[in-house]
């Protein structure tokens, strides 16, 4: 996984490594991979909303179907058929809410898969600690769900690597209430200000998290707190993730299953190491990591 190119090398902050144009990226907006990236959308959208379609259809053809018989399009289906569980809802509106469901579990997904890879990509500096976190999810029986709050050493791990490499690196706000409102050292005199932050500079950021760049599990101790606003890898309030319970989960269940079946070693150029590439507003890694998965005897 990762990139070979130089991409986000230059214009970088060399102190605390951020990008002197964090937020001018203007080009993007003209650029064929924005035209691209909203092309590839319109046709997931366009081909899940065919099969939700025709699941909709299935289901009433087939009223019988009992709730656990129902795979995930089913549920969410079922799910979106009311609104209070009183008042059906249209089968258009039940139709655009499953679209967007799928979209949002295709997103976790997505997102998942970096995370796990920036992951590996900060353990590989640090083998102790991807010793100890594979010991506990090989030793760690998985029943149901609840027993993956038994991995706390595991836990720790993906937190960190969402300090350290989030995969949404920068986010948007727009500010639209009284004017004349005090943030910090500024005063807003003026309504629908567009606001621009970086979740990885917060993360980043010394004055709150002692030696940033170490990758550091400990630091997540029970009781341990960040600041407000200076650990939000899902965003926080009414515009926080809504799928960032499921990304923590499947992300568990994922390194659960590739300790218990498999040993993974990871290498890479010294000479030009794996970094995240902050220029982004998605979590890219640049520079190859090359991964050695062998699997283990018996599995």
């Amino acid at each position: 996984y990762g990139h070979d190119d130089d991409e986000g090398s230059s214009g970088i902050n060399a102190e605390y490594g951020i990008p002197k144009q964090l937020f001018q990226r203007w080009s993007y907006l003209l650029s064929s991979d924005k035209n691209r990236m909203f092309a590839l959308i319109k046709k997931m959208r366009s081909d899940t909303k065919q099969t939700v379609m025709e699941r909709v259809e299935e289901m009433k053809n087939n009223p019988d179907t009992t709730i656990p018989a129902l795979d995930l399009l089913g549920h969410l289906i079922e799910a979106n058929q009311s609104d209070d569980g009183k008042n059906p809802s249209s089968e258009a509106k039940v139709v655009d809410g499953v679209v967007d469901d799928v979209m949002t579990v295709c997103l976790v997904l997505d997102n998942m898969v970096k995370q796990i890879c920036a992951l590996f990509m900060f353990l590989e500096n640090e083998p102790e600690v991807q010793d100890k976190m594979m010991t506990e999810l090989r030793e760690t029986e998985l029943e149901d769900f609840s027993d993956l709050n038994n991995l706390k050493y595991t836990e720790k791990c993906l937190l960190e690597s969402l300090r350290m490499g989030p995969a949404l690196l920068r986010g948007t706000r727009t500010y639209k209430t009284a004017t004349n409102k005090r943030f910090g050292p500024y005063m807003v005199n003026m309504k629908n200000v567009r606001v621009h932050f970086s979740e990885y500079v917060m993360q980043m950021n010394p004055d709150y998290w002692p030696q940033p760049k170490k990758f550091d599990p400990e630091r997540w101790q029970p009781g341990f707190n960040p600041e407000a606003f200076t650990y939000m890898p899902f965003f926080v309030g009414s515009r926080g993730c809504l799928g960032k319970h499921m990304a923590m989960m499947m992300m568990k269940l994922t390194l659960s299953v590739l300790a218990k079946n498999f040993d993974l070693q990871q290498s890479f150029n010294k000479k030009k190491p794996p970094t995240i590439n902050q220029n982004m507003a998605v979590m890219r890694i640049i520079n190859r990591v090359d991964c050695m998965i062998t699997p283990l005897s018996g599995s």
